[in-house]
């Protein structure tokens, strides 16, 4: 009977074996780790701006709905193809590019041709305009120099445009297959 009056020793658990201190640790860093992750994943996958003149761009909005309209409008297609041309004496590349284009509309006896194009790989960036000369009806080619850069990029953002209508469109693997541009809608 003696027993029963004399207090017995507890045990005490080590901190860290506490459940509600594991509680009150665990949540904190469980958030801490989720935001390094985060950081990291928004890091790497960071968006690229692919035109400089991005606020001049939006500016024109207005400007380029109208002309994509009227493309519609004039049911525009074209056809665009890229042969590579390698000058010798130089060691740079070319690309001889044919436009074939179609529409309810006169065709212009020259075209600007625009492409634009980013690598994820470095800050590497073209843009570049050229000037297709008609050289049949509807059919439109010139020189397009391509630096050395410039032949890994798998995407360019092509854009042909005359006085008054314009067609855009995204080239996916530009040296290797040829583009069909139709009125943004």
């Amino acid at each position: 009977m003696t027993d029963f009056f004399i207090p017995q020793k507890t045990t005490k658990d080590l901190w860290y074996k506490e459940p509600w201190m594991l509680l009150v640790i665990g949540g904190p860093v469980i958030v801490v780790i989720a935001a390094i992750i985060t950081g990291v994943i928004a890091w790497h996958g960071a968006d690229k701006i692919v035109a400089k003149d991005y606020y001049k761009q939006g500016v024109n909005i207005n400007k380029n709905i109208y002309r994509d309209a009227k493309a519609s409008e004039y049911k525009m297609l074209a056809s665009v193809h890229l042969d590579r041309v390698a000058d010798k004496i130089s060691g740079k590349i070319s690309g001889k590019v044919l436009l074939q284009l179609e529409g309810n509309t006169a065709l212009p006896s020259s075209v600007l041709f625009s492409i634009s194009a980013t690598s994820e790989a470095s800050e590497f960036e073209l843009m570049q305009k050229i000037t297709l000369s008609q050289v049949q009806p509807g059919v439109y080619e010139g020189l397009l120099k391509i630096p050395s850069d410039a032949i890994s990029l798998a995407l360019w953002h092509v854009k042909i445009e005359a006085a008054d209508w314009r067609l855009t469109e995204d080239w996916r693997d530009p040296l290797h297959t040829s583009l069909q541009l139709k009125p943004q809608n």
